[in-house]
């Protein structure tokens, strides 16, 4: 598995240290198998809902359905707040498990992850002295030294108080002017780690995918509007793309808000330059690209993408998660990676995973409730008495009302949905309880405890059979269930057809 504790390489300081999802793969590759390693950021990582609803999960399903001889593995190391030089520090490591392909969602964070251009968890912008850092964090008497020093200055000058978010703490300098010096690094920067990973790749004879990056452009204003005497401020060209809109005048509209989105003088969300960056370096190494801006905004009013598909400034929602799948998915089927040819006849259009994929009300609402406690703090502004924040947080329905308590650490998430489904089998909606107990098996499916729900729920159509045949399926071809717990749910799972065909 990934080492849940691997950021601290990046994040010295201490307080909080975001971790990879929790993804177990096979110690030995088997003959058939096809394994993918996935690099990226939050967005990668599935942030804020539960690993449920990452687009990996939705993809490793669709891959293995239309390669039904093959053993599919998707390991996502995707972390929250780090930066490129994260994803060339793993490449190594990375190769030594055998990947078959690569794929990479990455670039939003060059700015404020750790070690990016202005970010708080920095050594300065030379990248011959980042890279330099790197490598002697693999020798412990460096570790030892870096964090003694930390130490040191801790107890000298002890930081006034942890910022309450992760976002908020990454921020070093919080105006960055577009094109000033600090820009550029960061964009040549991103240019040369990129040159970097595929360099290796290719040298390993792995192929690598990477997509384009997506933001909100139309429903997220500028964090920071910065008056440079050299361009336009963010915040004036922000309102000419509103007014733009209102007169129905589309394309002057996109096309300024993305400009609004560029000239954020904080920025947490990549330039189109840096799509720019993807598509020249890829073309340099023949790396395919995913057109994940064209998919976001065929499915956005207008083709500006919005919160239809965003939760505030940067992560898409479920929608928007299942939407990544479909790109990448798309992309691989069209460059032939995993083999050369793809039987059509066993690929499911995306609206079937659209309509099975176990994401529920309670996974939703549970990112809503972490995108308000985010919203909360700077720097975003400051509520008005009416918007939704943590302090003033009322449930709208019952999948809200569980998934505060969750977030306020009063109810597992294992135990936020049985609590869910209790509430629907109460309600007389059987199918509705069982798409929680998929939920819970889809985001742990190393997990035999969470098969047990779903096969004691009661399985009434052969539908449902199939669907719970096919995950224990999956927990058997991972081999590491206990043999008493396989027989116990096998068990049941005979009984159930015993029952149906009753």
């Amino acid at each position: 598995m990934v080492n849940p504790l691997v950021a601290r390489r990046y994040f010295p300081q201490g307080g909080f240290i975001p971790q990879p999802p929790t993804e177990l793969f096979r110690a030995r590759k088997p003959a058939n198998g096809y394994r993918i390693f996935v690099l990226g950021e939050s967005t990668t990582a599935g942030w804020p809902y539960p690993s449920n609803v990452m687009f990996t999960r939705s993809l490793q399903q669709r891959l293995a359905d239309a390669f039904p001889d093959k053993y599919v593995e998707i390991v996502n190391t995707g972390i929250a707040a780090v930066s490129s030089y994260t994803l060339v520090d793993f490449i190594d490591e990375i190769l030594q498990q055998q990947p078959d392909a690569i794929l990479i969602y990455a670039g939003h964070n060059e700015f404020y992850g750790a070690l990016g251009a202005a970010s708080s968890e920095s050594v300065g912008q030379s990248r011959w002295i980042i890279k330099a850092y790197l490598h002697l964090l693999n020798f412990k008497t460096f570790q030892l030294m870096r964090n003694s020093l930390n130490a040191a200055l801790y107890r000298l000058s002890p930081p006034p108080g942890a910022h309450p978010t992760l976002m908020g703490r990454m921020i070093g300098n919080p105006s960055i002017s577009y094109d000033s010096s600090t820009y550029q690094n960061a964009r040549a920067n991103y240019a040369a780690n990129l040159r970097d990973i595929f360099i290796t790749a290719r040298q390993a004879g792995v192929p690598v995918m990477i997509s384009e990056l997506v933001s909100n452009i139309r429903d997220h204003k500028p964090f920071v509007s910065v008056n440079d005497n050299k361009n336009p401020t963010a915040d004036a060209v922000y309102a000419q793309a509103q007014a733009w809109e209102r007169e129905q005048k589309f394309d002057l509209a996109k096309a300024a808000y993305i400009r609004a989105r560029d000239l954020d003088g904080m920025r947490f969300r990549a330039p189109e330059e840096f799509n720019t960056v993807i598509h020249q370096v890829a073309a340099e190494y023949k790396v395919p690209v995913v057109p994940l801006v064209s998919f976001f905004e065929k499915k956005s009013a207008h083709g500006i993408i919005g919160s239809s598909l965003m939760l505030e400034h940067l992560h898409p929602n479920a929608d928007g998660y299942l939407l990544m799948s479909d790109a990448f998915f798309d992309a691989m089927r069209e460059q032939r990676f995993i083999s050369a040819h793809w039987d059509e006849s066993r690929i499911m259009p995306a609206s079937f995973y659209r309509d099975a994929w176990p994401v529920t009300d309670f996974d939703r609402a549970l990112g809503e409730i972490r995108i308000i406690g985010l919203t909360d703090h700077w720097p975003y502004p400051s509520k008005t008495p009416g918007e939704r924040s943590i302090a003033n947080f009322q449930a709208r329905n019952q999948a809200e009302a569980i998934a505060y308590q969750q977030f306020k650490g009063e109810l597992s998430f294992y135990d936020g949905h049985l609590k869910m489904a209790d509430y629907y089998e109460a309600n007389g909606k059987h199918a509705l309880a069982l798409r929680e107990y998929y939920a819970l098996i889809s985001t742990e499916p190393y997990n035999s405890d969470f098969y047990f729900p779903a096969v004691k729920a009661g399985l009434t159509t052969p539908e449902e059979f199939a669907m719970v045949q096919r995950y224990i399926k999956q927990l058997e071809t991972l081999g590491i269930a206990p043999p008493k717990k396989m027989r116990a749910l096998r068990l049941l799972l005979d009984q159930q057809q015993e029952s149906l065909a009753r």
